[in-house]
Protein backbone atom coordinates (compact mmCIF):
# COMPACT_ATOMS: atom_id res chain seq x y z
CA UNK A 1 0.00 0.00 0.00
CA UNK A 2 3.13 2.03 0.88
CA UNK A 3 4.56 1.63 -2.22
CA UNK A 4 1.42 2.37 -4.41
CA UNK A 5 0.72 5.52 -2.07
CA UNK A 6 4.49 6.53 -3.52
CA UNK A 7 3.55 5.69 -7.03
CA UNK A 8 0.40 7.31 -6.89
CA UNK A 9 1.79 10.26 -5.49
CA UNK A 10 4.38 10.53 -8.03
CA UNK A 11 2.39 10.41 -10.90
CA UNK A 12 -0.09 13.26 -9.74
CA UNK A 13 3.27 15.72 -9.45
CA UNK A 14 4.60 14.30 -12.29
CA UNK A 15 1.46 15.22 -14.18
CA UNK A 16 0.98 18.86 -12.22
CA UNK A 17 4.63 19.54 -13.52
CA UNK A 18 3.97 18.73 -17.06
CA UNK A 19 0.62 20.75 -17.25
CA UNK A 20 2.35 23.65 -15.47
CA UNK A 21 4.81 23.84 -17.61
CA UNK A 22 2.93 22.93 -20.76
CA UNK A 23 0.45 26.04 -19.88
CA UNK A 24 2.97 28.10 -18.97
CA UNK A 25 4.56 27.84 -22.22
CA UNK A 26 1.27 29.04 -23.63
CA UNK A 27 0.80 31.88 -21.48
CA UNK A 28 4.26 32.87 -21.80
CA UNK A 29 3.40 32.90 -25.59
CA UNK A 30 0.21 35.04 -25.12
CA UNK A 31 0.55 38.68 -25.91
CA UNK A 32 -0.16 41.08 -22.70
CA UNK A 33 -2.96 43.14 -21.90
CA UNK A 34 -2.78 46.73 -20.78
CA UNK A 35 -4.66 48.90 -18.66
CA UNK A 36 -4.59 52.71 -19.43
CA UNK A 37 -7.01 54.45 -16.63
CA UNK A 38 -7.24 58.13 -16.22
CA UNK A 39 -9.35 59.96 -13.77
CA UNK A 40 -10.13 63.68 -13.59
CA UNK A 41 -12.71 66.52 -12.11
CA UNK A 42 -16.07 64.74 -13.56
CA UNK A 43 -14.45 61.76 -15.51
CA UNK A 44 -13.00 58.44 -14.54
CA UNK A 45 -12.44 55.10 -16.11
CA UNK A 46 -10.31 52.83 -18.41
CA UNK A 47 -9.35 51.02 -21.64
CA UNK A 48 -7.74 47.33 -21.67
CA UNK A 49 -5.82 46.54 -24.96
CA UNK A 50 -3.85 43.93 -26.33
CA UNK A 51 -0.23 45.37 -27.36
CA UNK A 52 0.25 42.42 -29.96
CA UNK A 53 -2.61 43.59 -32.49
CA UNK A 54 -1.15 44.48 -35.53
CA UNK A 55 -1.55 48.40 -36.61
CA UNK A 56 -3.24 49.35 -39.78
CA UNK A 57 -1.68 53.15 -41.68
CA UNK A 58 -4.66 54.98 -41.30
CA UNK A 59 -3.17 58.06 -42.96
CA UNK A 60 0.72 59.44 -42.88
CA UNK A 61 0.24 60.91 -39.11
CA UNK A 62 -1.81 57.55 -37.64
CA UNK A 63 -2.07 54.14 -36.98
CA UNK A 64 -5.48 52.35 -36.48
CA UNK A 65 -5.51 49.06 -34.40
CA UNK A 66 -9.02 47.09 -35.04
CA UNK A 67 -10.00 45.59 -32.06
CA UNK A 68 -7.20 45.87 -30.03
CA UNK A 69 -9.41 47.22 -27.01
CA UNK A 70 -10.95 44.37 -24.94
CA UNK A 71 -12.97 46.64 -22.59
CA UNK A 72 -13.38 50.23 -21.64
CA UNK A 73 -15.15 52.67 -19.58
CA UNK A 74 -15.85 56.31 -19.30
CA UNK A 75 -18.16 57.27 -16.74
CA UNK A 76 -18.79 60.88 -16.96
CA UNK A 77 -21.27 61.02 -14.08
CA UNK A 78 -24.59 62.73 -15.12
CA UNK A 79 -23.29 63.52 -18.49
CA UNK A 80 -23.24 59.51 -19.03
CA UNK A 81 -21.50 56.31 -18.85
CA UNK A 82 -19.83 54.94 -21.59
CA UNK A 83 -18.46 51.19 -21.63
CA UNK A 84 -18.05 47.87 -23.90
CA UNK A 85 -16.22 44.91 -24.17
CA UNK A 86 -14.69 46.07 -28.17
CA UNK A 87 -13.39 48.85 -29.76
CA UNK A 88 -10.12 50.36 -31.76
CA UNK A 89 -6.81 51.79 -30.58
CA UNK A 90 -5.65 54.50 -32.17
CA UNK A 91 -2.18 56.43 -32.32
CA UNK A 92 -2.37 59.76 -33.60
CA UNK A 93 0.60 62.46 -34.53
CA UNK A 94 -1.55 65.71 -34.56
CA UNK A 95 0.82 67.48 -37.16
CA UNK A 96 -0.18 70.70 -39.22
CA UNK A 97 1.99 69.86 -41.88
CA UNK A 98 -0.27 66.94 -42.94
CA UNK A 99 -2.78 69.96 -43.42
CA UNK A 100 -4.29 69.69 -39.84
CA UNK A 101 -4.84 72.94 -38.04
CA UNK A 102 -5.26 71.36 -34.36
CA UNK A 103 -2.53 72.05 -31.98
CA UNK A 104 0.53 69.66 -32.18
CA UNK A 105 -0.17 66.80 -30.08
CA UNK A 106 0.52 62.84 -29.71
CA UNK A 107 -2.60 61.63 -28.89
CA UNK A 108 -4.19 57.77 -27.73
CA UNK A 109 -7.77 57.64 -28.93
CA UNK A 110 -10.53 55.06 -28.06
CA UNK A 111 -12.31 54.83 -30.68
CA UNK A 112 -15.78 52.81 -30.87
CA UNK A 113 -17.90 52.34 -34.36
CA UNK A 114 -21.34 52.30 -33.94
CA UNK A 115 -21.33 48.34 -34.76
CA UNK A 116 -18.91 48.22 -32.16
CA UNK A 117 -21.29 50.10 -29.05
CA UNK A 118 -23.28 48.39 -26.69
CA UNK A 119 -25.74 48.43 -27.56
CA UNK A 120 -25.49 49.67 -31.08
CA UNK A 121 -26.20 53.17 -32.20
CA UNK A 122 -26.38 55.50 -34.91
CA UNK A 123 -22.67 57.20 -34.01
CA UNK A 124 -19.52 56.37 -33.12
CA UNK A 125 -18.01 57.66 -30.14
CA UNK A 126 -14.66 59.18 -30.00
CA UNK A 127 -12.30 59.97 -27.15
CA UNK A 128 -8.86 61.72 -27.73
CA UNK A 129 -6.03 61.45 -24.80
CA UNK A 130 -3.73 63.96 -25.67
CA UNK A 131 -0.27 64.34 -24.90
CA UNK A 132 2.51 67.11 -25.73
CA UNK A 133 4.43 66.71 -29.09
CA UNK A 134 7.45 64.48 -28.94
CA UNK A 135 5.89 62.45 -26.02
CA UNK A 136 5.76 58.86 -28.19
CA UNK A 137 8.80 59.65 -29.55
CA UNK A 138 7.56 59.53 -32.96
CA UNK A 139 6.79 56.27 -32.80
CA UNK A 140 2.66 54.91 -33.55
CA UNK A 141 2.91 51.36 -31.58
CA UNK A 142 0.99 51.11 -29.03
CA UNK A 143 2.18 52.93 -25.76
CA UNK A 144 2.69 50.70 -22.81
CA UNK A 145 3.92 54.09 -20.96
CA UNK A 146 2.30 57.51 -20.71
CA UNK A 147 3.04 60.80 -18.67
CA UNK A 148 0.79 61.39 -15.68
CA UNK A 149 -0.91 64.57 -17.20
CA UNK A 150 -2.89 64.62 -20.75
CA UNK A 151 -5.97 66.87 -21.96
CA UNK A 152 -9.37 64.11 -22.58
CA UNK A 153 -11.93 65.30 -25.19
CA UNK A 154 -14.69 63.03 -25.80
CA UNK A 155 -16.97 63.04 -29.08
CA UNK A 156 -20.03 60.78 -28.42
CA UNK A 157 -21.76 61.66 -31.76
CA UNK A 158 -19.72 61.33 -34.50
CA UNK A 159 -20.82 60.42 -37.83
CA UNK A 160 -18.59 58.91 -39.98
CA UNK A 161 -16.61 60.42 -42.16
CA UNK A 162 -19.24 63.63 -42.48
CA UNK A 163 -18.82 64.99 -38.90
CA UNK A 164 -16.96 64.82 -35.98
CA UNK A 165 -20.65 65.85 -33.97
CA UNK A 166 -20.61 67.71 -30.79
CA UNK A 167 -17.87 67.72 -28.17
CA UNK A 168 -19.58 66.26 -24.75
CA UNK A 169 -16.37 66.35 -22.54
CA UNK A 170 -13.48 68.23 -22.58
CA UNK A 171 -10.87 68.67 -19.29
CA UNK A 172 -7.53 67.85 -17.54
CA UNK A 173 -6.88 64.04 -16.41
CA UNK A 174 -4.49 62.05 -14.44
CA UNK A 175 -2.93 58.73 -16.56
CA UNK A 176 -1.52 55.86 -16.29
CA UNK A 177 -0.45 52.66 -17.57
CA UNK A 178 -0.31 49.19 -16.36
CA UNK A 179 0.51 45.50 -17.33
CA UNK A 180 -2.87 43.31 -16.50
CA UNK A 181 -1.52 40.73 -14.24
CA UNK A 182 -2.08 36.87 -16.01
CA UNK A 183 -4.68 34.99 -13.81
CA UNK A 184 -3.42 31.84 -11.87
CA UNK A 185 -3.36 28.64 -14.27
CA UNK A 186 -5.23 25.52 -13.09
CA UNK A 187 -2.00 23.59 -13.94
CA UNK A 188 -0.09 26.03 -10.78
CA UNK A 189 -2.99 25.07 -8.53
CA UNK A 190 -2.72 21.34 -9.36
CA UNK A 191 1.12 22.14 -8.46
CA UNK A 192 0.06 23.04 -5.35
CA UNK A 193 -2.40 20.06 -4.64
CA UNK A 194 0.30 17.99 -5.06
CA UNK A 195 2.80 19.69 -2.89
CA UNK A 196 -0.01 19.98 0.05
CA UNK A 197 -0.43 16.02 -0.50
CA UNK A 198 2.97 15.29 -0.23
CA UNK A 199 3.51 17.41 3.12
CA UNK A 200 0.32 15.44 4.63
CA UNK A 201 1.33 12.49 3.97
CA UNK A 202 4.90 13.31 5.73
CA UNK A 203 3.28 13.91 8.40
CA UNK A 204 1.11 10.68 8.65
CA UNK A 205 4.42 8.93 7.87
CA UNK A 206 6.08 10.93 11.06
CA UNK A 207 3.32 10.35 13.41
CA UNK A 208 3.08 6.49 13.02
CA UNK A 209 6.85 6.10 13.69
Amino acid sequence: MALLQKLSLAAVTSAAAFLTLGTFGVDSAQAALFKYSFEGEGVNGYVVYDDSTEGTQDSPTSTIYYDAVREYKIDLGDQGVFQGTTANAVVFLVRQGSGITAPETDDFLLEVRASQREPQSEYALLSYFSYPIGTFGGSRELPTTVPSTATINIYPNVNFPNSIGNRLFTGTIRTQIEKVPEPASVSALLGVGAWLIFRRRQRRQTLSV
